[in-house]
């Protein structure tokens, strides 16, 4: 059986720096969670914008159609 034996003077490491020491996975890693919490913010922000041109391009149909329509005539000669 083997046995460590610690010098008498040593600093603990913490578990979160033994990630970058033994080498860990990068998916263990804090950088790498923001690094994915930052893609889903700019994923939301991207919905809410392509959202809010959909509702201005409906918009701008809606006001078009109605012009287009107020623009006719009913007695048959455009």
């Amino acid at each position: 059986m083997n046995e460590i034996k610690m010098p008498a003077a040593f600093a603990e490491i913490d578990e979160n720096e033994m990630v970058y020491l033994n080498g860990g996975s990068i998916t263990d890693t804090e950088a790498w969670k923001i690094f994915l919490n930052v893609g889903t913010l700019f994923n939301y922000v991207a919905r809410i914008f392509s959202a809010g041109s959909s509702i201005v391009n409906n918009v701008n149909v809606i006001v078009t159609t109605i012009q287009t329509l107020n623009g006719f005539k009913l007695t048959g000669k455009n």
